[in-house]
């Protein structure tokens, strides 16, 4: 009978291998091995069956130096391991406390990323094609629970992936019971982390008290039945991710440095815009993290009336416009005055504007209103530029009267989201030009202009 469940659990693997399509030969691979019963195990079958694929192996060692003198024991024994089973072996000492200060990160997430990111480096150096990692059936459903009991999406209950990039996780097939039980069978030592004892981590808690409760009460094969269903839900996932990338094409858009959503997109979804196709189109913000609270933010424009604003996760805003939701970043400095001279040029914001003294036989009139000519005669050699405020008014170039900034934009249909964008340029306090839109009608040139300047702004 023991003969029989070590020749299946073996063969579980080299079935979930092949199936997975995780080695070819040729492959150079390198372990991560903490000297814990999964890396032990890991690295024992791949180099039981090197051969069968045709593939090299190395292992490295990262000593987070949690654990004083049982971490150094830890690293002395993968290394004394590899020197047994003649591999080549490599280590490395990670502050993991430190980094966790420095990013404020968990314990537990300092070190995963700082493993990963020298599992990366170390896989470059010794031109290892992939990176195998021991995660087995029960890290897989302990992953999915706390990503559930964390409000994750579908990708969290996706649990880990058999492949991720060069990363290939070959144990996923199989239990930590019957890595156990094989490793003491074959009498093959490993160290056990005394960390992992405790329940101080969230993974601890839910190994050591949720899941051994399911297993007696529920279902003892809640492992391979979580397994299956985060097999499932990546598979909806990737369907659901081009689907969603599908709309997003279609409705969303990007537009002076903001996002437009056309709302036809709500009607399609019984009124509401789901959260995916949110986060996708939202990809584009550099670091963004799209959340729950930015969906029901967002979605809570839809029934609003025109010119609605939210404030969204980071610096984001969210506008509410005829047909369309706008999403773009908080202006900066909306008080700020810049004083521009003749023949000079400043920018503001990623505008640059500027004003140069031009000939009468230089004037050239065209559609284009980022290029204006106005009479300088009477003017102050100093101009302002700054963002237009309510209250503001002027003379637009054809009226006879002065018109508000805010009913002058609204009139030429310019979004709520746009508005906030609108810069002016003003002389002794009278407002010029509203920047690429119109100059005023007491500045227009004349058969009289003896002094002309030329506007211009990109």
């Amino acid at each position: 009978m023991i003969e029989y469940i070590m020749t299946r659990i073996e063969q579980k693997i080299l079935n979930f291998i092949d199936g997975s399509g995780l080695l070819v030969p040729g492959d150079k691979i390198l372990v991560a091995l903490s000297g814990g019963p999964d890396s032990v195990f890991a690295l024992y079958f791949l180099n039981k069956y090197k051969k069968r694929y045709g593939i090299e192996l190395s292992a490295v060692h990262f000593n987070h130096g949690l654990r004083g003198k049982e971490s150094d024991d830890d690293e002395n024994f993968a290394r004394e391991l590899c020197a047994t089973l003649d591999l080549p072996f490599i280590s490395k000492k990670i502050n993991v406390r430190k980094y966790a200060r420095e990013k404020r990160l968990s314990i537990e997430e300092a070190a995963r990323k700082l493993r990963y990111k020298n599992l990366d480096i170390f896989a470059h150096k010794l031109n290892c094609s992939k990176i195998v990692t021991a995660h087995n059936l029960s890290d897989n459903a302990e992953t999915i629970l706390i990503n559930l009991f964390s409000g994750a999406g579908m990708q969290g209950l996706s649990g880990i992936p058999v492949r991720r990039g060069n990363i290939i996780r070959p144990l996923l097939g199989i239990s930590k019971t019957e890595i156990t039980g094989y490793l003491e069978k074959e009498k093959i030592g490993y160290r056990t982390d005394s960390s992992n004892l405790t329940d101080d981590f969230k993974r601890n808690f839910i190994r050591h008290r949720i899941l051994p409760l399911v297993r007696a009460k529920l279902n003892p094969s809640v492992d391979e039945a979580m397994f299956r269903s985060s097999k499932n839900f990546e598979s909806e996932m990737k369907f659901n991710n081009r689907a969603a990338l599908y709309f997003v094409n279609r409705y969303c858009s990007e537009e002076n440095g903001s996002l437009k959503i056309n709302l036809t997109l709500a009607d399609l979804f019984d009124g509401e815009i789901p959260g995916l196709i949110l986060k996708m189109a939202l990809q584009s913000e550099p670091g963004h993290q799209f959340g729950y609270d930015d969906y029901i933010k967002i979605n809570s424009l839809i029934l609003k009336q025109k010119g609605r604003r939210v404030q969204l996760s980071g610096d984001l805003f969210a506008f509410r416009e005829e047909n369309e939701i706008r999403i773009g970043r908080k202006k900066k400095n909306p008080d700020l005055e810049l004083t521009l001279t003749i023949n000079s040029a400043v920018k503001f914001g990623s505008r640059s504007i500027g004003i140069e003294l031009s000939g009468k036989e230089n004037v050239k009139f065209g559609d284009d209103k980022r290029i204006e000519y106005i009479s300088g005669d009477g003017l102050a050699k100093e101009f302002t530029v700054r963002g237009w405020r309510n209250g503001d008014r002027f003379k637009p170039l054809g009226m006879k009267g002065y018109k508000k900034i805010s009913d002058f934009l609204t009139d030429l249909k310019i979004p709520a989201s746009g508005k906030k964008d609108i810069l002016l340029l003003l002389n002794r306090n009278h407002i010029v030009w509203i920047i690429g839109l119109r100059i005023g009608e007491d500045f227009k040139l004349s058969p009289k202009t003896k002094t002309i300047y030329k506007l211009w702004t990109r």
